[in-house]
């Protein structure tokens, strides 16, 4: 199910070009679809970390990670962390969802952009990432982007507009509550590079409150955090590894423990 292409980086992390493509001086790059709007203070916490992005090229763009740690380990095949990531890079912005494995001495990190809801970029990124914790607690990102994540607890950032599609290079599941009684709805965008069916970002709402999440993997099983700020939340909590299960049914999972879900294609 991985898929193989590995696209060259233009502009730090994202900015994806083939051999082919036209060059970014010329005008036929097509505008955004999205405006990008006057920010205010945003934090990923109180259940992610909160990162700001920095291209290592000098490339122009602002970012954020919300990074969920998790029990990966050299003696293991789960992930170190999980991420949910959005910004832009010279105004064309990308949003997408990562995990990452040691392999070895090295962190590997495994990524998918989400398309569909206006992103300007849609690459993939099958283990040709290489991450390294520096500084005691930033993170580099080289390989495929060019990039560093530095801690903050909150940053002048306006999110994106809440996504409604994960694109193409995920597996795609709508939600629903398990024994129906409940009303909302949701989506679920489950990875596939990396460990297949290990991490997800979802989102949704039950009744009038809605919610944003990460889930992924640890050595008791499935745990997911809570996005908290506007316009992620305004649901907030946290699932402890373990808390989740996960159990295939028909075309997707029943979702049990702390959750009640039904995730169907």
């Amino acid at each position: 199910m991985f898929v193989n292409t590995i696209k060259s980086v233009v502009f730090g992390s994202m900015l994806m070009l083939s051999t082919a493509s036209v060059a970014l001086a010329q005008p036929s790059l097509p505008a955004p679809e999205f405006q990008i709007k006057p920010a205010s203070k945003f934090t990923c916490a109180p259940h992610t970390r909160t990162y700001i992005v920095k291209s290592l090229t000098n490339a122009k763009g602002k970012g954020i990670r919300c990074v969920k740690f998790a029990n990966g380990s050299r003696r293991n095949r789960l992930p170190r962390i999980a991420w949910y990531g959005e910004g832009n890079w010279s105004g064309r912005t990308y949003r997408h969802v990562g995990q990452a494995f040691y392999r070895g001495r090295n962190l590997i990190g495994f990524a998918s952009d989400m398309h569909g809801n206006g992103e300007y970029f849609n690459g993939n990124f099958n283990g040709n990432l290489k991450l390294q914790f520096v500084s005691g607690s930033k993170i580099r990102v080289t390989g495929a982007w060019n990039e560093e994540w530095i801690p903050v607890k909150s940053t002048s950032y306006k999110p994106l507009p809440r996504p409604k599609t994960c694109g193409n290079y995920f597996d795609q599941y709508k939600v629903s509550d398990l024994t129906g009684k409940r009303r909302g709805s949701g989506l679920r965008c489950v990875l596939r590079v990396g460990r297949k069916n290990t991490t997800w970002f979802g989102n949704g709402n039950w009744g009038r409150s809605t919610y944003s999440h990460i889930g992924t993997r640890g050595y008791k099983g499935y745990g997911a955090s809570d996005i908290c700020d506007t316009p992620f939340g305004p649901i907030c909590n946290k699932f402890a590894f373990g808390s989740l299960k996960l159990t295939p049914a028909g075309s997707g999972f029943n979702v049990t423990g702390a959750w009640s879900e039904k995730w169907r294609k």
